[in-house]
């Protein structure tokens, strides 16, 4: 072989390592390309630690929240604590742990912020910013990380509204966190958000069958209580005034009040601060032996207001058996009444861990029945003489009085005149 033609293959060898080394690391500038997928399916954590995880820490460019076990259930940190919805961090978790590879995508680092994976903390802007997952342990040992990136659209083929063809989101760009891989899933973690209202548990409390409803003012006046003998019966004041007459369409919803009661948020730290439940309290009681006390605050610009929570209940603990009852019946009726007791008792635990917390609202839930003693009262009407046909004499007038005279009629113009002439 020649000098030449060693000095030649040599030099091709060379160029071919340095384009393998480019492939291979990724770690230069450049553009994007999306390698063909392989037909065998690989997961982007090959073994993924789920059952080890005990806290979860979002971080974007404008924050971040943490999620982690507690006692009895996962909580929110950013709420000093308070219980979480399991349901979207399991869901999480399982999506992380199932993670497949759509296509592995060659980009350099200098071209992460097209794919908005560049760190928080680096990023120029959030259109640059990946939302940074980190896992943990309970020895607070980091497990795993995975950075999310930006959302890959694809044309769905109907018309758009705005002109075009319509787009959908169909997966997103990631890359785990001890690596420079990128690629491309079809999951798009469209839930992930470091508002801590999204993540806190919402199961609130909720009245049924009641029987009494009371509302009292912090300044002491227009308050009220209604009551009713039967379930499906009509309120009517407890103490009615002399001359007053309750409308019972204004007081229908009271006895629906809070059976649909929703909350939006926990306050803590300064908004707890800057929050009191002090303009008025319901107190209300229920056929099934529960009673509440919700007391409320001045409602915002937002028709939002802050409320706070306490509750009881007294139930029968032992059924009275029937006179004439078989055994049969007995251990069905028996039954029954056991699952029905377990059952307000359940209520009644999960009812009082809501105690102690200041829960924001919106104002739809208590619009139609924060109302005065005075805006309950049936409306009176005028009193006057009623109106009567011209010429028509009232009955029980005295014999012989005059009759309302008819109106006189109205000028005729001089066409009208006229044209009656001719």
């Amino acid at each position: 072989m020649g000098n030449k033609t060693l000095v030649r293959l040599l030099i091709a060898l060379g160029i071919v390592g340095v384009i393998a080394a480019i492939l291979h690391f990724a770690g230069g500038g450049g553009g994007i390309s999306r390698k063909s997928p392989s037909t065998a399916k690989k997961k982007v954590f090959a073994n993924f630690p789920i059952n080890d995880v005990a806290s979860v820490t979002i971080k974007k460019k404008e924050g971040s929240l943490t999620l982690s076990k507690g006692e009895k259930s996962w909580e929110v940190k950013e709420r000093d604590g308070y219980t979480a919805n399991v349901e979207p961090i399991a869901s999480m978790l399982k999506s992380i742990w199932d993670l497949n590879i759509g296509q592995p995508v060659t980009i350099g680092r200098s071209q992460y912020g097209r794919l908005q994976l560049v760190s928080p903390d680096e990023a120029k802007s959030e259109d640059e910013a990946a939302s940074i997952l980190s896992f943990k342990d309970a020895e607070d040992k980091e497990l795993a990380s995975l950075w999310l990136g930006k959302t890959f659209e694809r044309a769905d083929g109907r018309p758009s509204p705005m002109g075009g063809t319509s787009m959908s989101d169909a997966g997103r760009y990631v890359k785990p966190g001890t690596t420079n891989s990128v690629y491309l899933v079809s999951e798009t973690f469209d839930g992930i958000d470091t508002d801590p209202a999204e993540w806190i548990d919402k199961t609130f409390f909720e009245i049924a069958q009641l029987k009494t409803i009371e509302l009292a003012f912090s300044d002491g006046k227009e308050g009220w209580k209604l009551k009713r003998d039967d379930p499906n019966g009509d309120l009517v004041f407890s103490t009615p005034k002399p001359n007053e007459k309750l409308d019972s369409t204004k007081v229908a919803s009271m006895r629906s009040a809070f059976s649909r009661a929703q909350m939006e948020d926990v306050l803590t730290g300064d908004a707890l601060k800057e929050t009191k439940a002090d303009h008025a309290t319901f107190k209300i009681a229920t056929f099934e032996g529960f009673t509440y006390e919700i007391a409320l605050g001045e409602k915002n610009d937002l028709n939002e207001l802050p409320m706070t929570l306490k509750v009881d209940g007294k139930f029968e603990e032992k059924r009275k058996a029937g006179e004439e009852e078989s055994d049969e019946e007995k251990e069905r009726l028996d039954k029954q009444f056991t699952d029905e007791l377990k059952r307000k008792k359940d209520k009644l635990a999960q009812e009082k861990s809501l105690e102690g917390n200041v829960f924001k609202i919106r104002s739809f839930i208590i619009d139609s029945i924060l109302k005065k003693r005075s805006e309950l009262l049936a409306e009176e009407t005028e009193e006057g003489e009623e109106e009567v046909a011209p010429g028509v004499t009232l009955p029980g007038l005295p014999s012989g009085a005059a009759p309302i005279p008819a109106p006189a009629p109205k000028a005729q113009t001089k066409g009208a005149s006229k044209a009656t002439k001719e």
